[in-house]
């Protein structure tokens, strides 16, 4: 069935099923802040660690599982994934517990009751003061899907015979979720203590195959991906206000008609971009190669507000179909 949609001197399936690999991972998250209001400014730049951390890949028929973690720090990434040749699509959770940087902050006051000189301060942010935990789905549609395989360049079980692109349409959900663990910077942070956005995108893109084949069973085949999305739905939402409404009313109510953040599902300018790229190498039914997943994360409002969180994960992969 499967081989009757595709156009075989381009694309075809591998007869085994399944595929396990054995991956060397290296990952970062990268948050820069800027944002300013009546009340308080921050500006900053926040960094994971980079560290190799050591993964197991195994697959079924494109459904797919990756783990990596590092021990260190707890940082964790775990990609559930689906190649389809007409559609598919992955889900990647992660979780940074080695945020560090320096954060340059901001804070005044000045209405009837209340009169604060500003303070410029500049703290430094350590693994302990800070964590954050996002889950990026997103799934693809490919148009040319007789001649162009994704699961070629992302899930080895198919093979490209001949160099083929195609345009791809697709979507994402977000879900990103930052914990302010320090009480110093939760103090100089607006009171936050945790704060989350949820965001669905779509957008359209192109992705493209080259393939050489060296000799008989040995093909070597470079992936390239784009996909840019646009924010059609988000949700904006923080503790502060509520934790703050208990101990000062009156700075609550203030802050309701000055919070940077109050009109940003409706203001702010937001998308998503997701970059694949990479190389593998084939030889009967082993494989190995490195490729590359970026998925950048923009929120703007103006200029008061710029929010960018970026993570990229480069692996390294060798394994066998069977």
């Amino acid at each position: 069935m499967e081989l009757e949609r595709l156009d075989t001197n381009y694309v075809r399936p591998y007869r085994e099923w399944w595929r396990v690999a054995y991956i060397n991972s290296f990952s970062n998250t990268n948050m820069n802040i800027r944002s300013y209001s009546p009340l308080y400014g921050i500006e900053g730049n926040i960094n994971a660690d980079t560290k190799l951390k050591l993964a197991l890949h195994a697959s079924f028929r494109g459904l797919g599982v990756t783990y990596a973690h590092d021990v260190d720090s707890r940082d964790m990434n775990l990609l559930l994934s689906y190649y389809g040749n007409i559609f598919g699509g992955e889900i990647l959770m992660n979780r940074s517990n080695s945020l560090h940087g320096p954060l340059s902050i901001y804070n005044w006051l000045e209405n009837e009751n209340y009169t604060f000189s500003p303070m410029n301060i500049t703290l430094n942010v350590e693994p302990k003061d800070l964590s954050y935990f996002n889950i990026l789905s997103d799934f693809y549609v490919v148009l040319n899907y007789r001649r162009f395989s994704f699961p070629a360049a992302l899930g080895f079980s198919h093979t490209q015979r001949r160099s083929a692109g195609s345009i791809i349409l697709g979507g994402s959900y977000i879900f990103s979720g930052t914990k302010v663990k320090s009480e110093d910077l939760r103090n100089f942070w607006g009171g936050q203590s945790h704060f989350s956005i949820k965001e669905v995108a779509l957008g359209a893109g192109y992705a493209y195959n080259f393939s050489y084949r060296i000799f008989e069973n040995h093909s070597l085949l470079f992936h390239f991906s784009l996909l840019p999305m646009f924010t059609v739905w988000n949700h904006y939402s923080d503790r502060a206000r509520e934790q703050n409404a208990l101990v000062n009313p009156e700075l609550v109510r203030y802050n309701e008609t000055n919070w940077i953040w109050d009109d940003v599902e409706n203001d702010a300018v937001q998308m998503v971009l997701l970059f694949r790229n990479g190389m593998n190498y084939n030889y009967k039914n082993v494989f190995f190669g490195v490729n590359t997943i970026f998925a950048g994360q923009t929120l703007s409002k103006g200029d008061d507000l710029d929010y960018d969180v970026d993570l990229w994960i480069v692996r390294a992969f060798a394994g066998v179909r069977f």
